[in-house]
């Protein structure tokens, strides 16, 4: 499956993106169609009872490029499947991306190039222990960090008034990296029927790294219609290397012509302490794609 999957975003990479060509749409169904028979056959090998509702896939292809004063080369390829298998009651789905620091990131911050390594395929089978309307207890097995990992996770959430309180902390251990923690908290705020507010934090401890790695952020979102998006944010990460890293930033995101298909362009001013907080100015531009239910 894993082989397939990337032969096929291969060949979309390649293709020229153009509002008016049909192979786009024809390349996005197809690998849609893919993934909804492969997520089918996964669930009717692991369960005799088929009665129930169909096993489904979804994800997204998403390219970039974000040039930058220090580095004009620096590009963005991610991918991500998850496949729901139902004929476990929905308590194991199969997750598979080249997006290691998706865990880290903040509710709203964005792909940063600079860390990661696109070549690496990270593949995960998510334990559904429990969930409640307010409460859930999951594990997961299998590779990041380019190597073997376990995790086990509770997660809460809760709204009062307008605001809607988040909060999750668990423990993993990787085979190479050691054990590790994590804890995360969040609220987000409906200022009015367009406006909201997310204020954000992250702490991670692993082993192996140097340095503990803490990110926070606050970001204002506008909505103004299911097409258009409008976010700016604030964030400060100091990463497992012991560097400090300020990023100020607003994100626009449109829908193209097609209501699976968004463009986004996200200029953005960072100051670095590898290279003593100086300004670094630069605009992030990327096309993402989005397929299955």
């Amino acid at each position: 499956m894993l082989y397939s999957l990337l032969l096929s975003l291969g060949a979309f990479a390649k293709n020229e993106v153009s509002d008016d060509t049909p192979m786009m749409v024809d390349m996005r169904d197809k690998l849609n169609l893919r993934m909804q028979n492969t997520a089918q056959w996964l669930d009717d090998l692991l369960s005799d009872d088929s009665t129930q509702s169909p096993a489904h896939a979804k994800g997204y292809l998403h390219l970039g490029w974000a040039p930058r004063s220090a580095d004009l080369a620096d590009t963005e390829a991610r991918f991500k499947v998850s496949l729901s298998l139902p004929n476990w009651e929905n308590r194991i789905n199969l997750i598979i991306d080249n997006d290691a620091d998706e865990f880290s990131r903040l509710p709203f911050e964005t792909n940063s190039a600079l860390e990661q390594d696109d070549e690496t395929i990270n593949a995960a089978l998510q334990f559904i222990i429990e969930r409640t309307a307010n409460l859930e207890f999951e594990n997961r097995i299998g590779v990041s960090r380019s190597q073997l990992y376990g995790r086990s996770a509770v997660s809460w959430k809760k709204e009062f008034n307008n605001t809607e309180y988040v909060a999750s902390a668990g423990g993993e251990y990787y085979f190479s990296d050691g054990f590790g923690y994590f804890v995360k908290l969040a609220s987000d705020t409906k200022i009015n029927e367009f406006y909201s507010l997310n204020i954000s934090a992250n702490y991670r401890e692993i082993a192996d790294e140097i340095d503990s790695e803490l990110r926070s952020g606050v970001y204002l979102s506008y909505i103004p219609d299911p097409q258009r998006a409008m976010v700016f944010g604030v964030n400060v990460q100091n990463s497992f290397d012991d560097l400090t890293r300020y990023t100020l930033s607003y994100r626009y995101r449109q829908q193209a012509q097609y209501s699976w298909l968004f463009f986004e362009a996200e200029p953005f001013l960072e100051y670095r302490e590898e290279l003593n907080y100086r300004d670094e100015i630069g605009i992030a531009i990327r096309l993402i794609g989005y397929y299955g239910q």
